[in-house]
């Protein structure tokens, strides 16, 4: 396998040398050298290192790994694996052109404040397309979700998005679940087919219409804290022993839907009375 660096920084160069392993040590097939008094470098090897098969693709430790927009390392190649491997860790090169951080700011671009520290990124053949055609095909099975369900459906996985279009007309109802699925496939996907979507549903609504409210940064009903977040308030939900909450909740949240499916037993109730 073959893979190139990149940088948006096409005439620059750069210098690096071999980087040390985790343990502070040089990597195995980076070698310590000593100089001559013409003060030229040479390998410090041992017998069996200099009787190696493998010490041809030794590298020194002083070395002068030259980078271009453009360079190619062929992984195949023992000795161009090991330039490589060399100088991967390196700061100044991002696994991907869009990789960021731990705290979410791009490594090459940075963020509104600040550039990137890395300049260069790795361009493996064939990657950017398949991660191009996966996100299609994902973005293809959410917008079959969505055409699939109905004109409420679709409704419901609006209001989950944190989005009222109750009065909008359906086209615009579409037209936003389309869009939020070209952003993010994944989350359109989760909607259709997370068992947990009905108790999400609850927690918007019971939030909504004040059943549950917020107190000192945690979700709480009468006196039952139900957990700081809504996944809190979910897994709350799901726990056997707290059923008899869940359903005064859903009592409260939903009264309408209560009284439609107690009315009947009510009545059959009373005929078999009389």
């Amino acid at each position: 396998m073959k893979i190139t660096l990149r940088s948006p920084y096409k005439v620059k160069e750069y210098h690096f040398q071999p980087l040390k392993g985790a343990n502070g040590m040089n990597l195995p097939f980076v070698k310590k050298v000593r100089y001559d008094h013409n003060g030229n470098s040479e390998m410090i090897l041992s017998e069996a290192e200099r009787n190696d098969p493998d010490s041809v693709y030794f590298i020194p430790e002083d070395m002068d790994i030259v980078v271009t927009e453009g360079t190619t390392f062929d992984l195949d190649n023992p000795y161009e694996a090991n330039l490589w491997n060399a100088i991967k860790d390196s700061e100044l090169i991002a696994p991907t052109r869009d990789s960021r951080d731990v705290n979410g700011d791009l490594i090459i671009d940075g963020n509104r404040y600040r550039y990137g520290r890395a300049e260069l990124y790795v361009d493996i053949p064939g990657e950017q397309s398949e991660k191009s055609v996966n996100k299609r095909m994902l973005i293809t099975k959410a917008w079959t979700y969505i055409e699939g369900d109905s004109v409420d459906g679709r409704l419901t996985k609006c209001k989950l998005l944190g989005k009222n279009l109750k009065h909008a007309p359906s086209s615009d109802v579409q037209d936003y679940l389309y869009t939020e699925a070209e952003k993010n496939p994944e989350k359109i996907i989760d909607l259709y087919t997370n068992g947990d979507t009905a108790l999400k549903l609850l927690c918007v609504d019971a939030k909504e219409k004040g059943v549950v409210k917020k107190v000192g940064g945690l979700y709480v009903y009468g006196e039952s804290v139900l957990g700081a977040t809504d996944d809190a308030m979910i897994l709350f939900f799901k726990t056997a022993a707290n059923k008899a909450i869940l359903d005064l909740i859903k009592r409260e949240t939903y009264p309408e839907f209560i009284v439609g499916l107690e009315a009947p037993a009510k009545k059959t109730k009373k005929t078999t009375e009389e």
